[in-house]
């Protein structure tokens, strides 16, 4: 009787633990996604893909996206665009969901400068949620 209460109670208690593993890959898929820049370090610019699971744009929302670079003290030193629309700046830009590529060209102070050889981190914000963050290495050309 003891070994049955315990096989239950097991049972149970890994029934409470163990999910399906389709509701295991769901949960592990972020909403938003920020994928390693391409070629890192840059040489002399660097593609950054990024996503925006449509789960964020349940009833219709459509999200506000800012994508920057910011230098070693946090400041904010370049804003990237979009590599089909260069003219769109990714700085609380209206998105709709789906996967994007976004291009920062290694300049800074609004594309005045060439970035000097240091550590970057590219910052994805999406309405205004906590950050996405991926390191960006500018060496000497």
């Amino acid at each position: 009787m003891r070994r049955l209460f315990w096989s239950v109670v097991g049972a149970v208690l890994l029934g409470l633990v163990a999910r399906p593993a389709a509701a295991q890959r769901a949960s592990e898929r972020p909403p938003v996604l920020l994928e390693e820049p391409r070629p890192n370090p840059v040489l002399p610019a660097a593609l950054v893909p990024f996503s925006i699971d449509a789960e964020v744009c349940r009833k219709d929302h459509v999200p506000r996206v800012s994508l920057k670079v910011h230098n070693s003290l946090s400041e904010p030193v370049a804003i990237l665009v979009l590599r089909e629309r260069q003219t769109e700046v990714l700085d609380n830009r209206a998105l709709r969901c789906g996967n994007y590529v976004a291009v920062w060209n290694g300049t800074i102070d609004g594309g005045t400068r060439v970035a000097p050889p240091s550590v970057y981190w590219i910052q994805l914000t999406v309405d205004d949620r906590v950050p996405r963050t991926r390191k960006l290495i500018v060496t000497n050309p």
